[in-house]
Parts: C-alpha cells; sequence; structure tokens
C-alpha cells in the first residue's frame, strides 16, 4: 500500500517538476540577452560570422566543446533538435546556442555570470574573467548610448 501511494505521489510530482523546468526555460527565454550578446560579439568578432581563431569560429567564437555541450543539454531534455560544428558560423544559431548554455548554467539571467561562463567556462573563476566582464559591461554601456543618438537623430 505505501508502494502504491509513493507511486501515485510520484505521479502527481512530475507534472509539477516538469511545469517547474518549464517555467525556469521560459524566464531564460524571456530575459532579453540581446544586449550582452551583441556586446560580446562585438568583443569577440567584431560581428565578422566567418571570424576563426584556433579551435574558437564565428561572432561568439564558440568552441566545437560547446557544441557539444548544448547537444548534451538538448539531449537530456528530449529534444531532437542538434547543433553542428558548422552552425558556429551561423549568427543565429550561435545566439541559440548561448541561450541553450544559459538555460541550464544561469538561470537567475546574471548578466556577469553570463559573461564569466562565456569567457571562463561553467567552473570559471572571478580572477580570470573580471577582465572580460568589464569590458562587455563598457561595451554594453557604448552601444546603449549609440542606440539613443540614433534615436534622437531620428526622431528629429
Amino acid at each position: 500500500m505505501k508502494r502504491i501511494a509513493f507511486i501515485l505521489i510520484t505521479l502527481l510530482l512530475i507534472p509539477a517538476t516538469l511545469m517547474a523546468q518549464d517555467s525556469v526555460d521560459n524566464k531564460s527565454q524571456e530575459f532579453d540577452w540581446d544586449p550582452v550578446i551583441d556586446a560580446i560579439i562585438w568583443h569577440e568578432s567584431k560581428g565578422k560570422a566567418n571570424a576563426v581563431n584556433g579551435p574558437y569560429v564565428g561572432v561568439l567564437q564558440i568552441a566545437p566543446i560547446l557544441v557539444r555541450e548544448c547537444n548534451n543539454i538538448l539531449k537530456s531534455r528530449g529534444e531532437q533538435r542538434r547543433f553542428t560544428l558548422k552552425d558556429r558560423y551561423s549568427p543565429e544559431k550561435s545566439k541559440e546556442m548561448f541561450h541553450v548554455i544559459m538555460s541550464k548554467y544561469n538561470k537567475e539571467n546574471d548578466i556577469d555570470k553570463a559573461c564569466r561562463i562565456w569567457q571562463g567556462g561553467t567552473r570559471y573563476t572571478i580572477k580570470h574573467t573580471q577582465r572580460f566582464v568589464n569590458e562587455i559591461h563598457a561595451i554594453m554601456k557604448q552601444q546603449k548610448k549609440q542606440k539613443e543618438k540614433q534615436a534622437n537623430e531620428k526622431n528629429k
């Protein structure tokens, strides 16, 4: 009898757990990562989709290990889609990979943490990633000013 009760409770909790995971994933998808991604793209490749630096490729300078990690995350979620090494040359696919990584390792949508993960991986150290974080914030600030200036000129 206890076993049946345990099974019933477990079956009742599974949808709640899945809904909570969906809520976390949706929270990450709803967060506007565009300013962060745009700044990282400018820092890493100046927007050049064909940029190559050793094993790092594309606008976000993605390494093969990141592609594998994205595919592992997608597989663990039961999704069918997968990324290829060639996808690193696509700005859109590169941004999708960024979102996949953040949805797994940065559920808080913390900009500094996103920068640290992107620069130093999931086992980053603050010491080795602080310069990158500062540079991304500076680029974001500069890009925001440029957009505001363009908007003001457009409204004149």
